[in-house]
């Protein structure tokens, strides 16, 4: 089964803590009843949900006081997509989309001469906005 994932990034841009979600809806608060706990006075006790629509992930903002962003718009119900940049409270996370399933995992392809080519893996990046200060 493939499985999402869910960072916490820290203020120089490296992970934190990390939580995988399976199909099941995860709510992220400040309050110790929530799937992702996490200690932010800037977060809600239930700030927001992620969700599997049976397509996709989606992220509802559960009326938090300080409102979820995603890559830099205010959500309050919007499909995630890959590498996505979530702000809530003083909290960042990155959210990471399962991988689509390949016919061509575990082979490698070939270029001319013998060439062997090697498809890249995106590694956590720094938010441009982190990396202008």
């Amino acid at each position: 089964m493939n499985i999402a994932t869910l960072y916490q990034i820290g203020e120089d841009g490296a992970e934190t803590a990390r939580w995988n979600i399976h199909r099941e809806p995860v709510v992220v608060g400040r309050s110790g009843k929530v799937q992702v706990n996490v200690q932010d006075d800037g977060l809600s006790r239930q700030h927001f949900l992620i969700a599997w629509d049976g397509e996709d992930y989606v992220i509802k903002d559960l009326n938090s006081r300080n409102g979820t962003w995603v890559n830099g718009h205010r959500v309050f119900a919007e499909k995630l997509r890959d590498y996505g940049h979530i702000l809530a409270g003083h909290t960042r996370f990155l959210f990471a989309a399962p991988p689509a399933p390949s016919a061509a995992v575990g082979t490698s392809v070939t270029g001319p001469h013998g060439t062997v080519i090697v498809s890249a893996v995106p590694m956590l990046e720094r938010d441009s906005t982190e990396a202008a200060r």
